[in-house]
Parts: C-alpha cells; sequence; structure tokens
C-alpha cells in the first residue's frame, strides 16, 4: 500500500533596493512534486507515536508554554526540560523524524494541545537515500507542516528553526543553506518567525566549531545545547508570548 503526496510549490521572491525607488519584483513558479512513501517507512516510528499516545491520556491537560516538535536535535536535548525551566514543556519528537512522517503522525504529535508557542526543528529529509528530497522539495514539506499548524494554531507564535550544519552532513550544506533562505523568505507569508540557529555555531574565524558536537559529529552536546537555549529561552519567556 501507498501513500502519495502531490505538492506545488509557489516561491515568492521580493527584490527590492534601498538605494532607488524600484518597485517590489513578485516572482512566481509552480514546481510539481510527487513523492510516493511506503506505508512501512511512514510508520516505522508507531511505538514512539503509540507511546505519545499513551502520554497525552495521562496528562492532567494539554496545556504547555511551549510544544517543541522535531527529530532527534530536539528529542535527544537531554536537559531541555531544566534548560528551559519554569516554562512547561510538552516535546513531541523522535529521533529520525520527517516532516513526511510528521505530516502523517499530526494527530498525535501536533492535534489538539494548547500551547503558548510552537518550536519546530526537522532536518531529515534532505538526503541522497532512498527516501531523501532535495532543498525544494524540503521546503514545500515544511510548508505542508507549517500550513496545518498554523490552520490549528492561528494565534499561536510558530518558532521554525533553522536546518543546523554538522561535519557528518557537510554534503548537505548547501541545500541546508538553501532551505533556510525558502524558510526566512516564507516566514511572512505563511505567519510564523524563523529562527536562525546556526550562526552562533561557528567561530570567529567562520568555522564550524567542532567541540559542541557528540562523537557522531552529528547530534549537539551539551555546550552545543546551552548556545540553543541562550537564543530560545529569551524568545519563550518574553512578556508577550
Amino acid at each position: 500500500m501507498k501513500y502519495f503526496f502531490t505538492f506545488t510549490l509557489l516561491m515568492s521572491w521580493w527584490l527590492t533596493s534601498a538605494q532607488t525607488a524600484t518597485p517590489t519584483i513578485v516572482i512566481k513558479a509552480a514546481i510539481p512534486f510527487e513523492h510516493a512513501d511506503e506505508l512501512p517507512w511512514l510508520t516505522r516510528y508507531q511505538k514512539d507515536i503509540n507511546y505519545y499516545q499513551k502520554q497525552n491520556k495521562r496528562l492532567p491537560n494539554l496545556q504547555c508554554d511551549a510544544l517543541f516538535l522535531g527529530s532527534s536535535s530536539i528529542n535527544m536535548w537531554d536537559s531541555i526540560y531544566e534548560d528551559f525551566g519554569p516554562l512547561q514543556l510538552i516535546r513531541r519528537s523522535y529521533g529520525g523524524a520527517t516532516l513526511r512522517d510528521m505530516i502523517y503522525n499530526y494527530p498525535t504529535i501536533a492535534k489538539g494541545y494548547q500551547p503558548k508557542n510552537i518550536v519546530l526543528y526537522v532536518e531529515n529529509d534532505l538526503g541522497t537515500h532512498k527516501e531523501g528530497v532535495n532543498a525544494v522539495q524540503c521546503f514545500d514539506l515544511f510548508r505542508i507542516l507549517i500550513g496545518k499548524l498554523k490552520a490549528e494554531y492561528p494565534n499561536t507564535p510558530l518558532w521554525v528553526l533553522s536546518l543546523k550544519p554538522s561535519p557528518h552532513k557537510a554534503h548537505q550544506l548547501a541545500d541546508q543553506l538553501l532551505v533556510n533562505a525558502f524558510l526566512q523568505q516564507n516566514a511572512e507569508l505563511q505567519g510564523y518567525t524563523y529562527i536562525d540557529i546556526t550562526s552562533v555555531m561557528y567561530d570567529a574565524q567562520g568555522q564550524l566549531r567542532t567541540d559542541i558536537f557528540k562523537e557522531d559529529e552529528l547530534h549537539l552536546n551539551a555546550e552545543g545545547y546551552k548556545l540553543w537555549t541562550a537564543i530560545l529561552k529569551p524568545i519563550l519567556t518574553a512578556p508577550h508570548h
């Protein structure tokens, strides 16, 4: 059995000049995207989803200061509850998550909560593996998930984090930068806020710091998460949120 996702990408570029009175130019291009996913691939993290379904039933309520959604970079944030204290968090992430199975698992991981903020981080859709997609398709998948979140939580601030660089995925850096550029350009159109969490990961010489990663050279260590916390905590604790 196969599930088919067919998306159409609408890219808008705003080209303006601060020095001249040149009017804004909007360029629109429709790019068809069709991808077939085997059901077993979509449901490969069903144990995590089953666990969250049980957790949701045990929670006294589904209110929280921030709902964290995403992949292993969120799931392996071992100190996340302490780092953001005294905020009340609900984390619905799982290692290896992609935007596609998050869309499929949306009813469990994202529907029906009462968050004051939503934080989204996913980086696993890109790649040359069997189910990998290119930067344009990855951005399109982001738009679909973001669209669902904004439809359900129209008045809730949504913070979309930039895809992070890492030594392990150095070959994906060009695509990551392209996705980040798309996400930043699209933020106002879809009503979310793009948060750059990558610039702090470089040293004064512009080199990616290696001391902020675990031995796998992919996931952040405690020092790396300190950098992210320093950016996100002031945002999530700001009075207007």
